[in-house]
């Protein structure tokens, strides 16, 4: 019997080892010009946070928001990923305050206690995962944080879609003069999120068992002018993206290494067939020694494709490539595999549909937006979320053909691929900053049809944008009850729900800016809607408001009447080798229409007397066909390519001019 009692206190005693102790992991959302901010930091949070971070009890990681103050330095720092925090937990106020993943209701003086009780709860909570984190700084600032994850031996936990979260933190934020809340030292200052606040999922491994990750950052000349490298902190925590649940966290000082490590980044790791990218090595060896040998696999297939420190390689097929490095000292060598690292996309419609909706906030109303096809109408489309992966499923409607969830700019050999972009903004949470103006205008110049619908307009004008559409000005942000069609084709769109902060544009006298929409008052210059289309460009078209608080069939009918009507401009119509256009500058424009079946039309402009050439390959970089092998005068053309004799797919035709050269990808769909 006493052997018995033995065993099992000894078996207990066992089970007690290896289970995981929990960190609580705190997350806080401010801004430099908030008052009640700095009033709680005085109460009691500065301090008490600090108190449970040296004890060992917390992660901690701040993030600065743009309100009140849209100039706080420590968001504009970094805030791509402190909107995407901010929208995870749908933010909007602060202070805010989050626990495990559990907003804190009481962010106000007085409630320590409280706070602390919540910590202590989520510290005695079982944890499936322990994080060993081994985060390096060589000697040209490249940081490698490592991180091993251990599943606890006996967890049965069923788990949704967890991810894994890396922040690099500053301790001790100070400034010279206080800010606009009168503070002038912050602490815990998220500074960059690896890869990004999205986070990166990884595979859970068997109870008992452990994975290993590592992530690189390669810091930018800001990053590495604003940030004390020898005060980051780095914070790793666990998340259950379907709970918002934390498992675990863990935080580690930012240490220098001596060792060798393979570094590198590339100029664009995204892009349309062929993608020509080009590597830059930043790998480092010990003090006392130098890189001597590079290889690279570029598909991470085991075969190594180059042993040049800085090559350049053209992926022609559309696909995810992974990339590996291998580099060595002489004595000591050092692999980094980057998966998925390199995309190369293809379209699989002419239209694109660029996604500035929140889902984390407007998740009913983005769901009817979409399943209803009211920006759309009836045309196939394939659609970019700016928000990444938002857990919305666009697959509920059909029309939709291919989904992109990157939170980040469209390249622009992506968004030529398209004859149409219809962009939905919103501007808020961050949308709009991928939004380029002068990447519009190019796309608008090269052919492509544009239009803009969202709220807040005035953020997506900039002074080129405005001159080229006659805006004079932008009004202030007013509320709206109905947009009034101004053309007979279209429908006046009543306004669901509470329409707010719409911005509309004044139209000089000299715009040939066509009005489309206004407001309930007809009686000003204000419009809340236009297109223009300017000689050999493509249409651009704007609509104020919000596009998801606009009646859905209403929208529906608009949209598809502008798709057919407005936003079908094709480049210039001129006959092969005979025009009088006067051009300056050599040209490839995209195919029209693309996706074609079985013949597309093909212009490109010649600013001087030169053989020219067209051909086209496929995807194996094998010729199909010769379209032009002349001596071209100054001018613009047009080529047809018939491939009713070949099988559908994606195929690559290129110019070249004298000195000009110029790629660009076509589908056939049969």
């Amino acid at each position: 019997m006493k052997k018995a009692l033995l065993l099992l206190l000894m078996l207990g005693f066992v089970l007690q080892t290896e289970a995981y102790d929990k960190k609580s992991l705190v997350e806080r959302f401010t801004n430099w010009g908030c008052g009640p901010c700095a009033t709680l930091n005085n109460a009691w949070y500065n301090a008490t946070t600090q108190d449970l971070v040296n004890t060992g009890a917390i992660s901690h990681i701040v993030y600065n928001v743009d309100w009140p103050s849209g100039n706080d330095p420590m968001y504009l720092l970094n805030s791509a990923d402190n909107n995407m925090r901010r929208s995870y937990y749908g933010v909007n106020s602060v202070p805010w305050i989050e626990v495990n993943g559990t907003t804190f209701p009481n962010p106000f003086p007085g409630y320590e206690q409280q706070f602390r009780n919540v910590v202590n709860n989520g510290n005695a909570e079982y944890a499936p995962f322990s994080i060993i984190l081994t985060p390096e700084r060589f000697s040209n600032d490249v940081i490698n944080v490592h991180v091993k994850i251990l599943r606890e031996p006996g967890d049965n936990t069923t788990f949704g879609n967890v991810k894994l979260r890396v922040a690099l933190t500053e301790k001790t934020v100070q400034f010279g003069s206080p800010g606009p809340n009168g503070e002038s030292v912050f602490y815990s200052i998220s500074r960059k999120m690896l890869p990004d606040g999205n986070g990166i999922s990884f595979t859970i491994p068997a109870a008992g068992d452990s994975t290993e990750l590592d992530l690189l950052y390669i810091p930018s000349a800001e990053f590495i002018q604003t940030v004390n490298f020898d005060s980051i902190r780095v914070v790793a925590f666990i998340q259950d993206d379907e709970l918002d649940e934390v498992y675990q966290s863990e935080m580690a000082d930012l240490v220098f290494s001596n060792n060798v490590n393979a570094a590198f980044s590339v100029d664009e790791n995204l892009g349309a067939a062929p993608l020509t990218v080009t590597f830059t090595d930043y790998s480092t060896a010990t003090d006392s020694t130098s890189i001597v040998s590079w290889a690279w696999d570029f598909d991470n297939d085991g075969t190594i494709d180059s042993n040049d420190p800085e090559p350049t390689y053209t992926y022609s097929s559309v696909g995810t490539y992974s990339v590996a490095l291998t580099v060595s000292d002489g004595v000591n060598q050092h692999t980094r595999v980057v998966e998925n690292y390199i995309n190369v996309l293809t379209n699989t419609s002419n239209i694109l549909v660029v996604n500035g909706i929140e889902y984390a906030t407007y998740g009913s109303e983005m769901e009817n937006f979409y399943n209803s096809s009211a920006c759309f109408g009836n045309h196939q489309v394939d659609v970019w979320d700016l928000f990444g992966d938002q857990g919305f499923d666009y697959g509920a409607n059909p029309n939709i053909q291919q989904v992109i969830l990157m939170n980040r700019n469209i390249p622009n050999s992506i968004l030529n691929l398209y004859q149409k972009v219809i962009w939905i903004g919103n501007s808020y949470g961050g949308d709009e900053a991928f939004y380029d103006p002068n990447q519009v205008l190019d796309y608008i110049a090269q052919g492509g049809n544009f239009l803009l619908a969202t709220r807040e307009g005035a953020d997506f004008f900039n002074n080129d944008l405005k001159a080229y559409c006659g805006i004079t000005a932008m009004s202030g942000l007013l509320n709206i009850t109905m947009l009034k069609a101004l053309d007979e084709n279209l429908v006046d769109m009543p306004v669901t729900g509470t329409h707010s902060r719409v911005q509309f544009a004044w139209l000089a006298d000299s715009s040939q800016a066509i009005p489309i929409f206004d407001a309930d008052d007809t009686t000003n210059n204000w419009i809340a809607g236009f297109r223009i289309q300017k000689d050999n460009n493509g249409t651009f078209i704007y609509i104020a408001g919000r596009p998801y608080r606009l009646d859905y069939n209403a929208s529906f009918q608009n949209y598809d009447f502008m798709i057919d009507n407005w936003l079908n401009f094709v480049p210039v119509n001129v006959e092969d080798d005979n025009n009088n256009n006067v051009v300056t500058d050599f040209k490839l424009l995209q195919n029209y229409p693309n996706p074609f079946n079985p013949s597309t039309r093909i212009v490109y402009t010649v600013a001087e007397a030169v053989p020219v050439t067209i051909k086209v390959f496929d995807l194996t970089g094998q010729e199909v066909a010769t379209l032009v092998n002349d001596v071209k005068a100054p001018g613009t053309y047009e080529v047809v390519f018939d491939a009713h004799n070949l099988a559908s797919g994606v195929y690559i035709y290129q110019m070249i001019a004298g000195n000009f050269s110029s790629v660009k990808k076509m589908s056939l769909l049969k």
